[in-house]
């Protein structure tokens, strides 16, 4: 897509685990390789990226709260601090005392952004507040932005994950993947009644990505690709099709992630 304005991929995993995926559409994607998110981000037009860690522990198992991830990404988010908005992956049922020390960490060491949620893989409620309350508190205390995995019954769902904008109003919160296409209703739904919940579009069908802004609105809905899996050119392509007024584009492409991840400068 040839434009005036650069893109902004706002979900971009930090490479993969092998045992759970042994292909990708972005294999040069690799947490040892800082760089390789910036070629990623130049191949798609894009300058900025929000980049989180794979979503599950490693098989076989290590690095279980995801620190030594989470890390990989700081080092490439100080690295490249106008062009790479770190994410921290974060299981909150370790406990208040222990999610606050990290999120402390990672914002003082590496300028961590926000903190990205898989309630499925981790086995809590993203509506249980004994364990999302502490973490919501911290991220409203530091400015974080929380990113939830939708789309799969039973935890990841944007009913659930609703509660929390809902008692946590000065945080935002964006639904990956828009619910996909079995809970797509339930993330329209969840955006037009919160003003502080936004969607990705990674991995939605183009008429879904339609519908969703025709309902919740463009200002809703952000880009992203879910790399390394998915296909930049795909994805860029449903929101091309589906929304084809340029303003519109711009807005899905850019401006809307500027607003939800506090981007006050704009790479150049």
């Amino acid at each position: 897509m040839e434009s005036n304005f650069k893109k902004i991929d706002a979900h971009i995993h930090f490479g993969t685990d092998p045992n759970v995926a042994s292909k990708t559409i972005v294999p040069y994607l690799h947490p040892d390789r800082p760089e390789s998110v910036i070629q990623y981000l130049n191949e798609q037009e894009a300058d900025i990226g929000v980049l989180f860690p794979h979503d599950r522990v490693f098989s076989p198992p290590w690095d279980a709260d995801y620190d030594k991830q989470n890390m990989q990404v700081g080092r490439a988010a100080n690295q490249y601090p106008n062009n790479i908005v770190g994410v921290a992956r974060i299981n909150p049922t370790f406990g208040a005392e222990h999610t606050s020390n990290l999120l402390e960490k990672y914002s003082s060491e590496w300028n961590c952004k926000g903190v990205k949620l898989v309630a499925g893989y981790d086995f809590y409620r993203p509506n249980d507040m004994k364990i999302m309350g502490p973490l919501l508190d911290k991220c409203e205390e530091l400015g974080l932005t929380v990113i939830f995995h939708s789309g799969d019954a039973p935890r990841d769902l944007p009913s659930l994950q609703s509660e929390g904008a809902k008692r946590y109003p000065k945080v935002k919160f964006q639904l990956a993947h828009m619910g996909m296409h079995s809970f797509l209703w339930e993330a329209i739904i969840a955006a037009q009644n919160n003003d502080n919940i936004w969607c990705d579009m990674s991995q939605a069908f183009t008429y879904d990505i339609a519908i969703f802004v025709e309902e919740a609105g463009f200002e809703k809905l952000v880009y992203g690709t879910d790399a390394p899996y998915q296909s930049p050119r795909v994805e860029s392509q449903k929101v091309i099709d589906a929304v084809p007024q340029l303003l519109q584009q711009k807005a899905i492409f850019r401006d809307n992630a500027l607003k939800l991840w506090g981007i006050s400068t704009p790479a150049k």
